[in-house]
């Protein structure tokens, strides 16, 4: 009997269908997927749900939904379950072995009110069977779980002060920073994404005007916290390099330089040898190192697995930082974490050099057949059972097709 296996999908900014994937990718796939998993570029809503999927207009597959049909078409072992931000229910979640998350998730949810939210934690909460596990998220949607875990290791970090919405003010907050002898901040915030509630600001202007920060925490008074470290010159003209793991082992990376920083005010992407090795090899050594803060994961029945996608985003200080307890050399380069990342984060497949679609389909599967062997065997079923399960079903097309065990740095590769 298959594995049924949930997707739960929602992006509108991970394309593959797309001339950037075409070149390095076959996405003949696809040809067969419903549009009604196709996304429109104008209004990035899936075609099913908009005026211009009713007009016949064409839309886009993104990668989360395009991992699973891969996953469909490819092994026959598998019971494919991809479901929409709409479809999403205790009921739907239940009725498969396993639902990864991929693309929608309760940060999404925060943008659709309250009632939205409370709904999907409690469904994620109750429905016992979500990859990466509730827990997992919530220790990488709060940053300072992470952080502090990773201060505790020794992972460097940009200087950092947590502004907790039970005892933070504007007034408090600046105190806070001019102690620590900062110039430049920023301001980020937990449970949020897309760069929103995003302020780059300085300690003279808030001494000259006290209501930048006051409409700050009017404005986003419902934030459970306010991540704020000190604004790292060096960050926007180096590369920031996410590295991409899975059951801890390094997949690929890409490297991108904000607009700000370029020539030609667009942002730049790097993939594979493109890379420069120095920023390479230290976001691989600071990534390993920052895959140790996190939670151990666990199939439906409680057993410990290896983790699934986790993204490692680590960036580069070089000139003076003025935090009076951090002593990086303004000569040198000095390379911190910067964010960590899981399973609905960017996969980036269009930038990069080698086709990652049967790289993704196969680790998902045979993480799924890991979870429902672990289960069979809790539950005491047969050996052979748990034999089948383990190792699945022959590929429909040749092995040749498939991409390497682990791709440490692609030949000719690696956003």
């Amino acid at each position: 009997m298959p594995i049924k296996v949930g997707f739960l999908v929602g992006k509108d900014t991970d394309l593959v269908e797309d001339e950037k994937y075409y070149k390095i990718g076959d996405a003949s796939f696809l040809e067969d997927m419903p549009d009604m998993y196709r996304v429109d570029p104008d209004s990035h809503e899936y075609l099913k749900n908009c005026a211009a999927g009713k007009k016949g207009k064409k839309g886009q597959c993104h990668a989360d939904v395009a991992i699973p049909w891969y996953i469909k078409k490819h092994y026959p072992d598998i019971e494919v379950d991809i479901i929409l931000p709409e479809e999403i229910s205790l009921k739907r979640l239940k009725s498969n072995m396993v639902n990864f998350i991929i693309g929608y998730d309760v940060i999404n949810a925060v943008f659709e009110g309250k009632a939205r939210l409370n709904a999907m934690v409690k469904m994620f909460k109750g429905c016992g069977n979500l990859v990466p596990s509730y827990d997992v998220q919530e220790f990488i949607y709060m940053k300072s779980s992470y952080m502090n875990e990773l201060k505790r290791l020794g992972v460097p970090m940009a200087p950092t002060i947590f502004a907790y919405k039970k005892d933070r003010t504007p007034e408090g907050l600046l105190n806070q920073i001019k102690e620590r002898g900062w110039r430049m901040f920023v301001m980020k915030q937990s449970y949020m994404a897309f760069s929103l509630g995003f302020a780059k600001l300085s300690v003279e202007e808030c001494e000259q005007n006290p209501s930048i920060l006051k409409d700050y925490f009017e404005e986003h008074t419902d934030c459970p916290e306010y991540v704020v470290q000190e604004a790292i010159e060096g960050f926007v003209r180096n590369w920031e390099t996410r590295c991409f793991w899975f059951n801890g082992e390094f997949l690929y990376a890409i490297a991108n330089k904000a607009a700000v920083s370029t020539d030609d005010g667009v942002e730049q992407i790097v993939t594979g040898d493109d890379i420069p090795e120095e920023f390479l090899e230290n976001a691989k050594r600071i990534g390993k190192e920052a895959l140790k803060c996190l939670p151990q994961l666990r199939a439906p029945n409680g057993e410990p697995i290896p983790m699934t996608l986790i993204r490692t985003d680590v960036g580069c200080a070089d000139s003076q930082v003025y935090d009076k307890d951090t002593h990086w050399d303004p000569a040198k380069k000095t390379f911190f974490l910067n964010e960590i990342e899981y399973g609905g984060t960017t996969y980036f497949i269009r930038h990069l050099k080698f086709d990652a679609m049967p790289l993704w389909a196969r680790l998902y599967a045979e993480k799924a057949r890991e979870i429902q062997a672990k289960v069979d065997e809790a539950a005491g079923a047969p050996a052979a059972k748990r034999a089948k399960a383990a190792g699945g079903a022959v590929l429909k097309k040749p092995a040749a097709a498939r991409a390497p065990e682990v791709l440490k740095r692609p030949a000719a590769a690696a956003r």
